[in-house]
Formats: C-alpha cells, structure tokens, sequence
C-alpha cells in the first residue's frame, strides 16, 4: 500500500484549510481519499450506515474493521483516514526520541484509520489502526504506530491496533457474505419486494432461512436464489437485521427483525 505523497508544513495547512481531516458526520472528509493512492491490494468506498456518507477504507482488513464497527449501534460516528496535525506528531516524536519521518522540507502526515466517537453527549473517542501481522515485523512501521499512539494520549484518544487475528471468523464471513452479496443497482420495488418476503418467512420462526427463502421462491415462480439475494441485500442496507455473532449458515427465520422498510442507496463497492 503506497500512501498519498510528503507534504510540506504549507500543503498540510493547505489540506487542513480545505476541510481535509475536518468535520463530523455527513461533513466529514477523510484526509485521504482512495484515488490519491496506488494500492496493490483491494480499496474500498462503502456506505456508513453510522454517518449517512460514504467512507473510503485502504485494505480488505480496514473494510472488514469498519464494517464490525459500522454494526455497532453504540457507535455514533466513524471517521476514517483521520489525521493528526503535524505540530503533535513532531512535539510527540521529539519527546519519544523517534525520528519522525520527513524527506527534505516534507513530512509524513500521521492519520489513523478510524476514528469512533462512542456517544454524542460524551467525548469518549477510540482511534483504531488496522495491520496485517506481517507488517509488524518491520521496525520503521513500529515507530510510525508508536508515535501515532503517543499522538492519541496527546488529544486524550483510546488507541487500539487491531490485526486479522483480532477479527472473530465468524464475524467476517458474516460480513463477507452479506456485503458480497449486495448489487450495485437495486431494483425499484426492491423494498416491496422485501416486505413482502418478510411477511411469509415471519410466521415461520423456526424454519431456516435458505429453506424459507428457498420455499418462497417455488411458491411465486421466481429463479431459485432471488429471494435470499433480495434479503441479502436487505441486510446489508439494513432494512433487516440479525445479530452478527449467529452465523448465516444457521439464521432461522426468528432470528431476523425487520428495522425500517426504506432502503438507502448510497452505493458499496470495491475498487480493485
């Protein structure tokens, strides 16, 4: 993953002014956005359900973060590629006794990726820096963490590094098979179409959904599969719902609720 290029102390304050790094909620916009990086792995944008704005995410692994954490309704906001002024970041490395990264009169602008905000009346924020194991073998990288850590006590945040082994298996493929399942274009009567499965495979508790689906789909004369794709794609616009540590393979019927019958449409898809 190549990150966005150095910056000199007038282009940061440039990006800061132009409200990069600045806001909340819909107003929010990340210090990086995923057309100013060339990547060799997998960018995400995705819609937050959380915000109401569309988040860009660096890595399958920062996706697969975001998405657990766009689940939580304690969460009241996500802001991604969140960055530190550059006036922290030097003071703390300075402090520590690490050499913070600069190249001539250009800095490395020091950004976390997520930050949450826990509750609207409380201050309570958490900054999560997503790695791969791997990347933790490499010293440079090490101290680039430690500094962003150091950062985080400075502006009273909680700093948690998360890995692929801190993501629960089920979780993922939760995650996994409900967003890869989510089309691009939905349907007009897509919601309708919803609700109307909704209300026969509610009276029918016990039975698993594959099943209930599967048997909706013979009762109306649809393709076999339309049914569970539609309420995939329920799912991952949250019209329902289920809780996320059940695995899909063994949802019943009960374990679904209905939230809203409205659909937003803020598109999710992954750029290669």
């Amino acid at each position: 993953m190549t990150k966005m290029g150095w910056l000199t102390k007038a282009e940061v304050k440039k990006r800061f002014d132009s409200g990069r790094g600045v806001g909340r909620g819909l107003d929010y916009q990340p210090w990086i956005r995923i057309q100013e990086i060339s990547s060799d792995g997998t960018s995400y944008r995705a819609l937050s359900h959380t915000s109401g704005r569309v988040v860009h995410l660096l890595s399958k692994l920062e996706f697969l973060t975001f998405s657990l954490c766009d689940w939580n309704e304690n969460i009241c906001d996500i802001r991604e590629q969140y960055p530190f002024d550059l006036e922290t970041s030097l003071e703390v490395a300075e402090k520590a006794g690490i050499k913070h990264p600069q190249k001539g009169n250009k800095f490395h602008v020091f950004t976390t990726d997520l930050l949450l905000n826990w509750d609207p009346l409380d201050n309570k924020r958490t900054a999560i820096q997503v790695k791969y194991v791997k990347d933790l073998m490499d010293r440079e990288t090490v101290a680039k963490l430690e500094i962003e850590r150091r950062c985080c006590m400075a502006k009273g945040i909680e700093w948690q590094l998360i890995t692929e082994l801190d993501i629960p298996r089920i979780h993922q493929a939760n995650v996994d098979w409900i967003l890869g399942g989510k089309d691009l274009h939905l349907e007009e009567d897509f919601e309708t179409g919803v609700m109307d499965i909704w209300c026969e495979i509610s009276t029918r508790p016990e039975l698993k959904l594959a099943k209930a689906c599967a048997d909706y789909d013979k009762r109306h004369g649809q393709p076999s599969g339309e049914s569970l794709r539609l309420v995939r794609n329920a799912f991952a616009c949250r019209i329902l719902i289920f809780d996320i540590s059940l695995p899909y393979q063994n949802l019943v019927c009960g374990d679904l609720i209905s939230i809203s019958p409205k659909v937003s449409t803020g598109g999710l898809y992954a750029i290669g």
